[in-house]
């Protein structure tokens, strides 16, 4: 595994309104002082990016059994951005959801952070 970006939280005792014990956080490089303690930096519940001890976290990364589509996410558009995505999914073949995680899988560049594990 080259670096973990991304990590779930396991618990969040002092730190309830910081962390939610399941979301998955973004972790941050630590600085060489940061990487002697048993430390964490990610950006937390209010955006910020601070230190937590590394045990209230996991590695977030794929469970192995592929990537099953079963969660969903709600967006809401304007009516021009709407008309765009449609038309772009139609010149494409594709449905706007699929032209929508697509884009998403692109700029996350998901396929790479799945093959780091």
């Amino acid at each position: 595994m080259n670096s973990i970006r991304y990590v779930q939280c396991i618990k969040n005792d002092n730190y309830e309104i910081d962390l939610t014990v399941g979301q998955v956080y973004k972790a941050l490089s630590l600085t060489d002082a940061e990487k002697d303690a048993d430390v964490i930096r990610v950006i937390d519940n209010e955006g910020e990016d601070y230190l937590y001890d590394a045990s209230y976290f996991k590695p977030f990364q794929p469970d192995g059994s592929g990537r099953q589509l079963t969660d969903s996410l709600t967006i809401h558009l304007d009516a021009f951005t709407k008309g765009v995505l449609h038309a772009e999914a139609l010149a494409a073949n594709k449905t706007v959801s699929a032209l929508v995680r697509e884009w998403i899988d692109e700029r996350l560049d998901l396929a790479t952070l799945i093959t780091d594990y």
